[in-house]
């Protein structure tokens, strides 16, 4: 497979791809060059990968997703993670449309576990690039119903300061930071997506030959950093995943591509190229 280039440079251009289901899932393009689709994580929009996509546009042309229920992207009335594997895959296809051959397709987090699966129902992903997918993480005990509760209470802020304390680690002086950031409005009006994403991970299991349709070569990346769940959860994923290998990026955690994009650009860009 390869990946081809689209040769005149786009910046800030929006355009939409409808889902199999009829969800608008909005796309935001820059750059030149081969073609590479970006899917992020939970509790963000494409925004997110600001960082790394100025890193990138230099030598690729990016393709940020806004995921169902995020920025200018739709949502549908009844949730399940499948529907964005189909999302993925419909915005694969319509670059690689565009582009006149394959593209790679690189995902966050939740972003990446997504990513996985929107790769196995597309033949149009030249290369995949996984940074700690989440499928199957195991959550502590009775957490997703504290985020339930929380939302329930239209405690939006609560929810959010619950992923980043108990899932990520970040102190409560990094929280505070981070709350006081530009960022924090965008996290809590995606609030309402975090338990049904936790719900799809830890309700989780991996099936024999689930993702033998994967055939682009699969780099995932892991921080070394990175807590235990998360490592576990990208373990199997690589182990799922048919000649996927694991690249750790020492002295980072699960945010590098934010923290360091210059590091994290190089490795997608080397990556892509061969």
């Amino acid at each position: 497979m390869s990946n081809r280039d689209i040769g005149r440079t786009v910046t800030d251009r929006r355009f939409e791809v409808l889902a199999p289901d009829g969800t608008s899932i909005a796309v935001w393009a820059e750059g030149a060059g081969p073609a590479t689709v970006m899917v992020h994580g939970s509790l963000q929009d494409h925004t997110v990968s600001a960082a790394l996509v100025a890193e990138l546009r230099s030598g690729l042309a990016t393709f940020a997703v806004d995921r169902r229920g995020f920025g200018a992207s739709g949502d549908g009335p009844e949730y399940a993670i499948e529907r964005e594997f189909e999302d993925v895959a419909a915005v694969v296809d319509e670059v690689a449309a565009q582009a006149g051959g394959p593209v790679a397709l690189w995902g966050h987090s939740y972003g990446a576990s997504v990513a996985m699966g929107g790769a196995t129902l597309t033949g149009n992903v030249s290369h995949l690039v996984l940074y700690e997918p989440s499928l199957g993480l195991a959550y502590p005990e009775g957490w997703i119903e504290a985020v339930e509760d929380a939302l329930a209470e239209g405690d939006a802020d609560t929810a959010i300061v619950l992923v980043l304390r108990d899932l990520l680690e970040f102190t409560e002086d990094r929280i505070a930071q981070l709350r006081s950031g530009p960022q924090w409005s965008v996290r809590v009006a995606a609030a309402s997506t975090v338990a049904r994403e936790a719900r799809a991970e830890a309700g989780w299991r991996y099936r024999p030959g689930q993702f033998d349709a994967v055939t682009a070569p699969t780099l995932l990346l892991s921080g070394s950093q990175s807590t235990p769940a998360i490592k576990r959860a990208t373990r199997l994923a690589a182990e799922a995943v048919p000649g996927a290998r694991i690249h750790v990026l020492d002295g980072h955690a699960h945010i590098a591509h934010r923290t360091d994009p210059t590091l994290v650009a190089e490795i997608v860009r080397e990556f892509v190229s061969t």
